[in-house]
């Protein structure tokens, strides 16, 4: 739904993923023009300043280009080719791309057209919106990279393909930058009154079972955080039954690992703002602990 160069703007709402990389700020500290490099020494630490200041972001688009690569429906699976083709075509529907992604400075948005008629089943992108950001979630812990994020609904326009603009975007990144707080992904309550509309919608046609299932597999992967707000569960056992499976364990206690040694680290160091915040990741794992 890109605007045209000339003619009608076009805006549907939207729902929107804002993912951020924690930390950008402090690798940035005390950076300023380019250096004079004459010797290999210099070069060597101002290749390590580098490193420190763009490595992560590399990083974290790699790990996402490579989950869209595994996302992407495969048109020629051999499941699809059994199907007749009456069956097809209702498969390529609900197989229909319709999460994008935005790279954004230090993170990036992934985001769904809750308008485009040729998208049926929109609660399914907002799934897909929900599996990545936790999976991000959690594997920024495991990787020492954390990310935090949310996810919110809201009016935007894809002012090009693929580069959204508008309220849906600042929505999520306010409840990024002023909500989350730790390494968690926060939930807008339009999203939650969405999921519910859809799962209250008891109509009898594809469409409307399909869009009520992935409505309710996105509130499963929901759990109420001390501050009231909703967040996705990546500790949870629909988390794990949909996304992490047999690694969910071993990439808890990894996670876990280090939220201990940041809250430890920024305790010795007085930094009140860190160690309450992982004092509060460390609280969300004590409250939902691995069984192995």
């Amino acid at each position: 739904m890109p605007n045209s160069e000339a003619g009608k703007r076009t805006a549907f709402n939207y729902c929107v993923s804002f993912i951020d990389l924690l930390g950008q700020r402090d690798a940035a500290k005390g950076q300023g023009l380019l250096p004079s490099i004459s010797s290999e020494a210099e070069d060597k630490a101002f290749q390590k300043s580098l490193s420190e200041n763009i490595g992560g972001i590399l990083k974290l688009q790699q790990d996402v280009e490579e989950m869209n690569t595994a996302l992407s429906p495969n048109p020629s699976s051999p499941f699809r080719e059994a199907l007749s083709d009456e069956e097809k075509t209702i498969w390529d529907e609900i197989q229909f791309e319709t999460v994008k992604t935005q790279y954004w400075s230090d993170g990036f948005v992934k985001f769904v057209c809750l308008g485009d008629q040729a998208n049926k089943y929109p609660t399914k992108g907002v799934f897909e919106l929900f599996c990545t950001a936790g999976y991000f979630c959690l594997l920024g812990l495991v990787q020492r990279r954390p990310v935090r994020g949310a996810i919110d609904i809201a009016w935007g326009s894809e002012i090009r393909q693929g580069e959204l603009y508008g309220p849906a975007i600042v929505r999520a990144y306010e409840l990024e930058s002023e909500v989350a707080q730790y390494p968690r992904i926060v939930i807008g309550q339009e999203v939650v009154g969405f999921l519910d509309a859809h799962k209250g919608n008891l109509g009898d046609g594809l469409a409307s079972r399909l869009n009520r299932s992935f409505a309710q597999a996105c509130l499963d992967l929901l759990v109420q955080d001390d501050d009231g707000y909703w967040i996705v569960h990546y500790l949870g056992d629909a988390f794990k039954a949909s996304v992490t499976h047999s690694h969910h364990d071993f990439l808890y206690g990894k996670a876990r690992d280090f939220a201990v040694q940041q809250w430890s680290e920024h305790k010795e160091k007085n930094n009140s703002k860190l160690a309450f915040r992982y004092a509060q990741l460390l609280a969300y794992f004590e409250a939902h602990p691995s069984p192995a």
